[in-house]
């Protein structure tokens, strides 16, 4: 049994700092993630995140591929929601009768059962 994880997108509106949020799709995710693998790889990150120019890379490879106006704070953003991603998807690896299918890059499940359980315990997965 294979399961898609879905997660909801930040939601396209504005907060009242004044700060834009945007909604991202999976060409945006894919620019960004090949510019931090990329500089990544470099050795270019430091305690606390990314270096100053790896945002201003990701920037212009965000705009260039996908004709959409971004700032360094939707980086952060973003990035600040792979993050929850990464802990909530470790989680359900790190669970008896949950498995990762390399060939179809998604969460492998045992059972239903074992998805059942799964969300039973973790309300937000039903989402």
């Amino acid at each position: 049994m294979m399961f898609k994880v879905k997660w909801d997108m930040e939601k396209g509106k504005k907060s009242g700092s004044g700060r834009g949020y945007i909604s991202w799709n999976d060409d945006m995710d894919k620019a960004l993630l090949d510019t931090f693998v990329e500089y990544y790889n470099k050795g270019d990150r430091c305690q606390n995140g990314w270096k100053s120019h790896v945002y201003t890379a990701a920037i212009k490879n965000v705009r260039e591929k996908c004709n959409v106006e971004i700032t360094k704070y939707n980086i952060m953003s973003r990035n600040k929601t792979f993050d929850k991603h990464h802990t909530i998807i470790n989680g359900m690896l790190e669970t008896s009768g949950f498995g990762w299918d390399w060939n179809k890059n998604k969460i492998s499940v045992d059972s239903d059962s074992v998805w059942e359980a799964y969300v039973a315990k973790n309300k937000e997965a039903n989402g």
